[in-house]
């Protein structure tokens, strides 16, 4: 597919561009498109490639124009550049018109996602909303305008510096990704392999299968209960899903991960106890936090300072 790049009210000299420049906007463009595209398929913008994506990401630019300066460029859907082992991914709902996407529909679809309606968006996440920000880059001044239209598979986009802020405080919200231990019985999802829910005494918990994770053995665990051990990566609005490292029977004792985490830091929890007119329980503290970086003897220190 075809698309103009256009920098309105630029800097450069009309229909010509600083090679430095250049180079910032091709690599911003390919890193939020790798991204995006990992978030569909694995549920991580950066999560481990396990395949190549240098074809399915190409971008060639095919030309310069003026009219302020347009940068002529091209890309093919991914129905013609992703190798068909990955298509059986292809079934959950933002996945079932990848196939006609591009590296640069998906760049404009993410930009679109922060900028409107950010809380209710599952394509977005902490490292892929780092990379919109560091388009803001290839920016020379506050007067200059990015827009990019195609022929007419989607409505153009615009961009000015100021968007950039409502981004990055965005990102800002989110806490960094953390280790956690939760319990919980792993409920079936009939159209994937990696996709899984985690039904706690709370709630149910969206998940999916870490890399490491050998996949062939979830089938054993399906309507089982288990601990499960892994990563708790955020998303905009609250939302945030587990990354399942590992997972092992229960243990008479276990029953202490059993809540759902929640998106509360630790001044956030004790606040709404107080509100609530609730005793502080340090134990409640740390459920669904731990493990951290923290020692086993550490862990046990920090259990006798809590004066249970």
């Amino acid at each position: 597919m075809k698309y103009e790049l256009k920098i309105a009210h630029a800097l450069d000299t009309e229909g010509s561009i600083d090679l430095q420049r250049l180079s910032s906007i091709s690599d911003s463009l390919r890193k939020i498109a790798e991204g995006a595209l990992m978030l569909r398929l694995k549920g991580l913008s950066k999560a481990k490639k396990s395949f190549k994506l240098e074809d399915a990401l190409r971008i060639t630019l095919t030309g310069l124009e003026k009219g302020s300066t347009i940068l002529c460029l091209q890309s093919q859907p991914f129905e013609k550049t992703l190798p068909s082992f990955q298509t059986n991914l292809f079934r959950i709902a933002h996945q079932q018109d990848l196939p006609q996407k591009t590296p640069i529909s998906l760049v404009v679809e993410s930009f679109q996602a922060a900028l409107e309606n950010p809380e209710e968006s599952e394509l977005l996440d902490k490292p892929l909303l780092k990379e919109l920000i560091n388009f803001k880059k290839s920016f020379k001044s506050e007067e200059e305008v990015f827009s990019i239209k195609n022929e007419g598979s989607f409505a153009g986009m615009s961009l000015r510096k100021s968007d950039f802020k409502k981004i990055q405080v965005l990102e800002e919200e989110i806490p960094a990704s953390e280790a956690v231990l939760i319990n919980g019985r792993i409920e079936e999802l009939k159209f994937s392999t990696q996709k899984v829910r985690i039904l706690t005494k709370e709630g149910l918990v969206d998940a999916f299968l870490s890399e490491k994770f050998d996949t062939d053995k979830i089938s054993d665990w399906w309507g089982k209960e288990a601990t499960v051990v892994g990563t708790k990566h955020y998303k905009p609005g609250k939302r945030f899903t587990i990354e399942i490292e590992q997972l092992v029977e229960q243990g008479s004792g276990d029953s202490f991960f059993s809540k759902k985490p929640r998106h509360e830091n630790l001044e956030e929890q004790i606040n709404r106890q107080l509100k609530e007119g609730k005793e502080i329980n340090p134990l409640s503290l740390i459920v669904g936090s731990w493990p951290g970086s923290e020692t086993d003897e550490e862990f046990e220190a920090s259990l006798k300072e809590l004066d249970l």
